[in-house]
């Protein structure tokens, strides 16, 4: 056997053991996922979720008929995971019927309304309760502009902290001044992206630089997406960022998903003071310091389990007696898309948070 070892053979399998390292080093507790249709919840392509109050929670789906959100119920068992769900209604703007926005996350703000971000025209508006909008809007800073994102990787993710009234949202992948080029299994690299935040005036407030890890998969595929798609506030000083990985090869065989959460604070110390620098060119103690709290993967096997989940949304459940804190994560399943013989699903699961 030659002794020399190839290098791009041996960056991969350190990533690799690495990455497997990762995926056993949780601090938290991860239930199964529930497929949302043995509950009567209708197909969609939910791509985000929040908590209204009490056990009602809104879905937001990104290829919906109409701009709107979907109401439901959810029943949780004493040990946090879910017991049942319940349909409620559609809250649908009818003046959008066959040009809805590219919906993508959903907050909803007490008092208010709901706040929803959309990948296609890089808006993030409100709509009452209804479904319908309000003229309000994130007064969005020109960086994110739809001209400076990656096709198909603009906003997604959308956050609120209801102690402070500050909103947070990011991109799903690097902006262009930020990277030559998105991240691919031919050229696997972090994404670069900005956390931005706004205040209850709906005006920008601080920026910080944030950096994924490095993605995984290699060869030639079908699909592949990589970035953040959402990110979550708790005990207003530490933000979630949530991680996806997907890659569909050409046979769908073997397709995964892997998501991993990432805990911040995002101290004003850390702040960008000039915007307009591009990420690329940062030290790395500019960018914020981040633990990881858990990994999962699903996927498609030939023997084995047929799990495969993209894992979207996500938004806070109920805090448990002994005080730990509990995530509600849903996946996209494109209108439960597949054949007769793999079907993807509208999973929903929970996990628990380790104090």
């Amino acid at each position: 056997m030659d002794k020399k070892v190839n290098g791009k053979w041996f960056y991969a399998c350190l990533l690799m053991l690495l990455f497997a390292s990762g995926l056993q080093a949780q601090q938290a507790q991860i239930f199964k996922q529930h497929d949302m249709h043995r509950w009567g919840i209708p197909a969609g392509n939910y791509s985000g979720i929040a908590h209204i109050g009490n056990d009602r929670y809104a879905l937001i789906s990104d290829k919906q008929q109409a701009d709107g959100w979907t109401e439901v119920r959810i029943a949780f068992l004493p040990s946090g995971d879910i017991a049942s769900m319940q349909f409620v209604a559609h809250h649908y703007d009818a003046n959008t019927v066959g040009h809805a926005r590219d919906s993508e996350g959903i907050v909803y703000v007490p008092g208010h309304g709901f706040f929803v971000s959309a990948e296609n025209d890089q808006q993030i508006l409100e709509l009452s309760s209804e479904g319908t909008p309000t003229g309000r809007r994130l007064q969005i800073p020109p960086c994110f502009a739809p001209s400076q994102i990656f096709p198909n990787r603009g906003f997604e993710a959308l956050a609120y902290d209801a102690g402070q009234g500050i909103f947070w949202t990011t991109t799903e992948h690097s902006l262009r001044p930020d990277a030559l080029e998105p991240a691919s299994p031919q050229s696997p690299q972090p994404a670069l992206l900005r956390l931005q935040s706004f205040g209850s005036d709906l005006r920008p407030l601080r920026q910080f630089a944030y950096r994924t890890e490095f993605p995984t998969s290699g060869g030639t595929l079908r699909h592949f997406a990589f970035g953040v798609p959402e990110l979550l506030v708790i005990d207003d000083t530490t933000l979630l960022v949530l991680e996806r990985e997907l890659s569909v090869p050409q046979r769908r065989l073997r397709s995964k998903c892997t998501v991993r959460l990432f805990s911040v604070t995002p101290h004003a110390r850390m702040a960008l003071t000039d915007t307009g620098i591009p990420l690329d060119s940062l030290s790395s103690d500019r960018f914020l310091p981040k633990k990881q709290l858990f990994a999962l993967q699903t996927g498609v096997r030939l023997f084995g389990k047929k799990d495969f989940a993209n894992y979207e949304g996500m938004c806070q459940g109920p805090t448990l007696p002994d005080g730990r804190r509990t995530i509600l994560l849903v996946a996209d399943s494109q209108n439960r898309a597949g054949t007769s013989v793999f079907r993807l699903k509208d999973y929903i699961r929970v996990i628990v948070l380790e104090p």
